[in-house]
């Protein structure tokens, strides 16, 4: 195993002059960055280190990955002690054998693959749409751990090849964002883990590289996720453990139910509703979670009547009536109540 540390020379990272024990470019390779006047990195040509250590008295390093050039990292990834990591990927990266790409903020604007019990970490990861296919990968048991994704219109991220750590097809993500499409194939994909409020106006689907279906969201957290896009097509159903949910759009919540299995608010805006009906049927709404009707004005005596036969909550406010498709409540007495700020919204609260 070699390890060699990043002195002050030019530029190119597989310049053996830049280091002071050779380029760092094998799996059983590490290299050091510590304080040093260059700080501006280019890879031009494919590496494959084991792992990237950013020590005390770094401050910011910004690598390049060249069109062409590949960077691998295997059974290490990138541990940054101090100071931060900016990499711009216009051509690959790839983690695998339980490597992490740490805190590091990538700007990924061609190919990210995580393999192999790979993590994304903390990392911030924003996939932009500058050439057709641009993507970030899952696949094996890779995960995104607790990173922050962001996706831009055209491009994509896919979990439909990965099985998820567990080897379920239970993934993660801190948080997902942006106009891009998001493919879970049949994944269940956990967000909200790093508690950013975030809103997703591009598609979330099934399928994805590996054709299949039954995809599920699950929200935890205490940020609010909020979906824009009108008719996701995800069909494994959407799982409220914490936070809010906010479906702005017809069918945002994708085509399955909507179960609370924690305290959590399901904001619903009007563009949800189809002729004042929500689409998709909630399931086990219990006290202290929170239905918002974020369209509907309060009046003083608004109510909410429950009709066990139909299972339709009906929420009568002035001239106005929502309807939901209320599964197995948690009792059938619900209490209505503005929201505090001049009574713009109704709740309906689990009495």
């Amino acid at each position: 195993m070699t390890i060699s540390t990043w002195k002050s020379g030019g530029i190119e990272y597989n310049d053996t002059g830049n280091w002071d024990a050779g380029v760092p470019s094998t799996a059983s390779d590490t290299a050091v960055f510590a304080a040093t006047a260059i700080t501006e990195v280019d890879i031009n040509t494919n590496e494959k280190p084991g792992g990237w250590v950013f020590n005390p008295g770094t401050t910011q390093y910004n690598f390049v990955i060249s069109s062409g050039a590949i960077l691998e990292f295997e059974n290490g990834g990138i541990a940054i002690n101090a100071g931060s990591v900016k990499i711009f990927n216009f051509f690959e990266i790839n983690f695998s054998s339980n490597s992490t790409a740490g805190e590091a903020s990538i700007d990924n604007f061609l190919a990210l693959v995580f393999l192999k019990n790979s993590t994304a970490g903390n990392a911030t990861i924003h996939t932009f749409a500058d050439k057709s296919d641009v993507g970030t990968v899952f696949g094996d048991n890779a995960t995104a751990g607790s990173a922050q994704l962001i996706t831009d219109a055209g491009a994509f991220v896919d979990f439909s090849d990965s099985a998820g750590p567990d080897g379920l097809g239970h993934v993660t993500a801190g948080s997902i964002a942006g106009a891009g499409t998001y493919k879970l194939g049949g994944d269940r994909l956990t967000v909200g883990l790093n508690g950013l409020s975030t809103e997703v106006s591009g598609p979330i689907e099934d399928g994805g590289l590996i054709s299949v279906t039954g995809a599920s969201l699950v929200k935890v957290g205490h940020g609010t996720l909020k979906l824009s896009h009108a008719g996701n097509t995800y069909s494994g159903g959407t799982i409220l453990e914490a936070g809010t949910l906010d479906a702005a759009a017809l069918r945002a919540v994708g085509t399955g139910d909507v179960t609370f299995a924690g305290a959590a608010t399901l904001k619903i805006d009007n563009a949800a509703l189809s002729a004042h009906h929500f689409g998709n049927a909630i399931d086990a709404f219990a006290r202290h979670d929170v239905l918002d009707l974020a369209g509907l004005k309060f009046h003083a005596g608004a109510t909410a009547t429950y009709h066990k036969a139909s299972h339709h909550l009906s929420v009568h406010s002035g001239t106005i009536t929502d309807t939901l498709t209320l599964m197995s409540p948690h009792g059938t007495h619900f209490a209505v109540a503005g929201d505090g700020h001049g009574g713009s919204d109704v709740f309906l609260l689990h009495a």
